[in-house]
C-alpha cells in the first residue's frame, strides 16, 4: 500500500506538466501493474481458472476421440476439434475473474482511493480491461500448449496464428467488457457469480465448441449463430486447425462488433455507477 501511495504522489507532482493522454496511460499503468502483481502472486486464481478446461481436455477430449467419426469433424481428431472450444471456455472463465477484480476493489473501498487519486477516471476501467485481457490470453496460451502435448494437431501458418490471436483477443475483450459492466452493477460477490456462471455454461454448450454446427437441430443451430462463442470457436478452428463451418473473416467482423458493443456497455455502466 505504501508503494501504491508513493506512485499516486509521483503522479500528483507531475500531473500539471503532463499531457492528458499521458496522465491516462500513467494512471492506467499503475493500476494495471497492481492487478498483474496480484495475479502472479495468487496461484489459486490461475489454477482455479485452468482446472476445468484442463479436465475437459484430458478427459472429455481424449475419452470421446474414438467415439466421434473423423469424417464428421473434417478429418480432425476430437481433441483438435474441441481445443478451440476449450480455449473459449478458458477465456470466458478469465473474463469472469477479471470482473471479480474490479468488484472486489469496489467492495473493499479501493475504488474510492482510485477516484481521489490524481488520475483520469477512465484509466481505472482501461487498466481493469487491459489486465483482464492479458491474464485471459496467458491462460488461453497455456491451454494451447497443454492441448498440443495431449495430442491436438495444429494445421496453421504464421498468418493463421496471427488471425487466431486476433479472434481470441476480440472475444476476450467482449467477455471482459461485459464482466466488468456486470461487476460494476453487482452489489455482492454472490450475485455477480450467480449471473455470470449461469451464462458461462450455456454460452459453451449452445455453441459449436463440442459438436459441429451441421449436426445440430435447427433450433440449436439458430441459437448458436447468435452466440459470440460460436464465432470465436469457428474462427480459431479455421485459423489454427484448418477447419471451420463459418468464414474466418466473418468471425473476425462479428467478434470485433461484439467487442465494441461490450466495451461501450462497460464504459456506459462505469459512468453511471461510479
Amino acid at each position: 500500500m505504501q508503494q501504491q501511495l508513493q506512485r499516486w504522489d509521483n503522479l500528483a507532482t507531475t500531473s500539471s506538466a503532463v499531457h492528458p493522454a499521458h496522465e491516462l496511460w500513467r494512471g492506467s499503468w499503475v493500476i494495471f501493474t497492481k492487478h498483474l502483481y496480484k495475479f502472479m502472486h495468487n496461484g489459486q486464481e490461475l489454477g482455479g481458472t485452468l482446472a476445468a478446461p484442463l479436465l475437459l481436455a484430458a478427459t472429455f477430449g481424449l475419452g470421446m476421440d474414438r467415439l466421434v467419426a473423423t469424417a464428421a469433424i473434417d478429418g480432425l481428431n476430437y481433441l483438435s476439434f474441441i481445443t478451440p472450444g476449450i480455449i473459449a471456455f478458458t477465456a470466458l472463465s478469465g473474463a469472469i475473474n477479471a470482473g471479480m477484480t474490479i468488484l472486489e476493489e469496489k467492495i473493499k473501498g479501493m475504488m474510492k482511493e482510485y477516484l481521489v487519486a490524481p488520475i483520469p477516471r477512465t484509466s481505472i476501467l482501461l487498466a481493469a480491461t487491459g489486465s483482464g485481457l492479458v491474464k485471459s490470453l496467458v491462460q488461453s496460451l497455456l491451454i494451447v500448449v497443454v492441448a498440443i502435448i495431449l495430442g491436438a494437431r495444429l494445421q496453421t501458418s504464421p498468418l493463421g496464428v496471427a488471425l487466431g490471436g486476433l479472434v481470441l483477443t476480440a472475444f476476450v475483450v467482449s467477455g471482459v467488457g461485459f464482466a466488468n459492466a456486470m461487476a460494476l452493477r453487482s452489489k455482492s460477490i454472490g450475485g455477480y457469480h450467480t449471473i455470470l456462471f449461469l451464462l458461462n455454461l450455456p454460452l459453451l454448450f449452445l455453441s459449436s465448441a463440442l459438436y459441429p454446427l451441421a449436426t445440430m437441430p435447427g433450433w440449436m443451430r439458430s441459437v448458436a449463430l447468435l452466440n459470440p462463442t460460436t464465432y470465436a470457436v469457428e474462427g480459431m478452428r479455421a485459423a489454427l486447425f484448418g477447419s471451420g463451418s463459418l468464414n474466418l473473416w466473418l468471425c473476425v467482423v462479428v467478434l470485433t462488433l461484439f467487442a465494441f458493443l461490450s466495451t461501450w456497455f462497460s464504459v456506459r455502466t462505469f459512468k453511471q455507477t461510479i
